[in-house]
């Protein structure tokens, strides 16, 4: 049973029998400014249950510097914000299996595809595209079978998706890869001016993400 959902984590109550466990799944926001807050919604939530707690997922932070490749060996204060947050509430780590890291930075080898081979899917970004609606108002025939009305519809969202939607996709990357720009400069060194062009950068990026 969902006890509660919100933007950055779900908690939900698992029983069978006489047994009962809390499950809390977490997506932090990649921004630390995002994600004020967050740590002290969860002490609330875990310090009022008394049946076991899981808690998982990405936290989008770390609590030791061999868990993040390059930097300047310290530990961030939203890191060390974290770390406390976990040592308040006696959480135990269990631990994991996988690669160290869940993403790089850097080149890496990409399969290429023939995009005329590629399956039509519907995207459920297009939704939020304010142009969305009326596009599929105006773009259905009635007076088509509906297999050939969804053909034709087909043809419209691709053209679409690549001429108009597609400029949000562009900026995107862009994004990437001024964020990337920036991650590298502080890799090498810190000023507050880096800092917060990297923290605007993430939010902006975030905004395209929803």
């Amino acid at each position: 049973m969902v006890v509660e959902s919100a933007d950055q984590f779900i908690h939900a109550r698992i029983s069978s029998d006489s047994e009962v466990i809390n499950v809390i799944v977490v997506y932090a926001a990649p921004s630390a400014s995002r994600r004020s807050g967050l740590w002290a919604k969860l002490s609330g939530i875990i310090s009022s249950l008394e049946e076991p707690v899981l808690i998982g997922g990405d936290f989008n932070t770390i609590v030791r510097v061999d868990e993040k490749s390059g930097g300047n060996g310290r530990l961030s204060s939203d890191s060390l914000e974290f770390g406390n947050w976990i040592n308040s509430l006696s959480l135990i780590d269990l631990g994991f299996c996988g690669n160290q890291f869940t993403w790089k930075r850097g080149r890496t080898e990409v399969v290429t595809r023939d995009p005329r081979r590629r399956p039509f899917r519907f995207e459920a970004a297009w939704l939020k595209h304010p142009s969305f609606k009326e596009l599929l108002g105006a773009s259905w025939d009635d007076r088509h079978k509906t297999t050939e009305a969804l053909a034709a519809l087909q043809n419209t969202l691709k053209r679409w998706n690549r001429d108009v939607f597609g400029d949000i996709q562009k900026t995107k990357e862009t994004l990437i890869g001024e964020i990337k720009t920036f991650q590298d400069t502080l890799d090498l060194y810190h000023t507050d001016e880096l800092i917060q062009k990297e923290e605007d950068l993430l939010k902006s990026f975030d905004i395209v993400l929803e």
